[in-house]
């Protein structure tokens, strides 16, 4: 046969980790997000800043054109053309324009003015080169300036997350160094965030449950250990008469007796167990054939059954499990009824068991709880309602005018068998 392999472990992962770093990301992206916009309002402004100043510069070139007063020097980084009703008084890198205001042309921004009265036209140009290099000196400052705040936020939010956890792992660390046996509650006014408040809760609801199945089972032991020395030290005392030869006639009997006893209990305490671990989880059994294979162990029992003309009664349950409700419900009524026990079978597979009791008489659900008459072990009726539980069997119990009455509701099968197959 082939190994198989075990399942990968799962990959251990810091909240505190990724909690920075989905909040740096999310940051990081709000920041880079900003940025941009930052350099679009950047270059905008810029444009505008530097269009007002060759649009300033050019009315001044115009106006000392009409005054006649002397011109500015030429620039290689502002050119300048002019026009003057004699001609192009000086020459501009860029194509001729022929409409006022902010133009670009061939890398170049340029800003046209006119004076149609004089004939006059002055046109300023910026290189484009020069203007994306300032755009660029703007960036790299906003850039230096929102690094160090971007490496602040870095900082206060490892910090906020570390401190904001250190509540829950102290708390982690208190239930680390817990005893092993101690199942008390767990303090619940604790300083844990709001979101975090439930686990407390849940943990002593979780440890009250603990205990009481702690509890269950020290009664359990304790009771099935009382139970069974007695009809040990029975058994035992009849076999040492027996061994010594000082014992009555009746003496084997009793022993008979006592291992009888005996081996009931342990069949019941093996039945418990069975029940108890979620035995026919799954399946269909046909409830006349379990009632008449129980009939046949109780042999020598009073048993009438009724199986209301049917040939097939299917459930939804294993067979086992039929056979342990139906048969526990069957010794309890034989053991402690007084005379004939009737079997009936009712509409959508429910079976009902009747007979007739002491007027005293009583159910008893508990574990080891049983008449003071009764020879059983006082585990028949909880293994009955443990498998009811855990396999959606409805049980109804009563005692009305010396008569006890159990109601049996098992679930329907999950798959209908075709017709003429078992």
């Amino acid at each position: 046969m082939t190994a198989v392999p075990p399942p990968p472990a799962a990959a251990s992962w810091s909240l505190r980790g990724r909690l920075t770093r989905r909040v740096l990301i999310a940051v990081s992206l709000g920041w880079l997000a900003s940025l941009v916009i930052g350099m679009l309002v950047v270059i905008h402004e810029t444009n505008e800043l530097l269009d007002d100043t060759l649009k300033t510069q050019a009315r001044l070139t115009l106006k000392m054109l009409r005054d006649g007063g002397r011109l500015p020097a030429e620039d290689d980084d502002l050119p300048l053309r002019i026009i003057t009703p004699q001609g192009i008084d000086r020459q501009a890198p860029w194509p001729a324009l022929d409409h006022d205001g902010a133009n670009e042309a061939e890398g170049w921004h340029v800003y046209r003015l006119s004076d149609a009265e004089h004939g006059l036209v002055v046109e300023l140009g910026q290189p484009a080169a020069t203007r994306w290099k300032e755009i660029r000196e703007a960036a790299r400052a906003l850039l230096l300036l929102m690094m160090p705040t971007l490496a602040l936020v870095l900082v206060l939010l490892r910090r906020t997350v570390t401190t904001s956890l250190a509540p829950a792992l102290r708390y982690a660390h208190e239930l680390d160094t817990r005893p092993a046996g101690d199942t008390s509650p767990l303090p619940t006014a604790v300083d844990l965030p709001r979101e975090l408040r439930p686990i407390p809760k849940a943990l002593n609801s979780y440890l009250q449950r603990i205990e009481a199945l702690l509890q269950s089972e020290r009664q359990f032991a304790a009771n099935a250990a009382h139970e069974l020395r007695t009809p040990l030290a029975a058994a035992s005392a009849q076999a040492q008469l027996i061994a010594a030869g000082t014992a009555d006639p009746e003496a084997a009997r009793r022993l008979t007796q006592a291992l009888q006893r005996l081996a009931l209990l342990v069949e019941r305490l093996l039945q418990l167990s069975r029940a108890e671990a979620g035995i026919g989880s799954a399946g269909t059994c046909d409830l006349i054939r379990v009632i008449r294979l129980l009939m046949a162990d109780h042999d020598g029992a009073h048993i009438l059954f009724d199986d209301a003309d049917c040939d097939r009664a299917k459930a939804g349950v294993d067979a086992d499990v039929a056979a342990l409700i139906l048969g526990n419900l069957l010794r309890n009524a034989i053991d402690h009824g007084t005379g004939q026990v009737t079997v009936r079978l009712r509409p959508e597979t429910g079976v009902v068991i009747q007979n007739r009791v002491a007027p005293d008489a009583a159910f008893h659900p508990g574990r080891f709880e049983k008449s003071p008459r009764s020879s059983g072990a006082g585990l028949g009726l909880v293994i009955v309602e443990s498998l009811a539980r855990s396999n959606d069997v409805t049980l109804d119990f009563a005692i009305a005018d010396g008569l006890a009455t159990v109601c049996v509701g098992f679930p329907p099968p999950r798959h209908v068998t075709p017709a003429g197959q078992d």
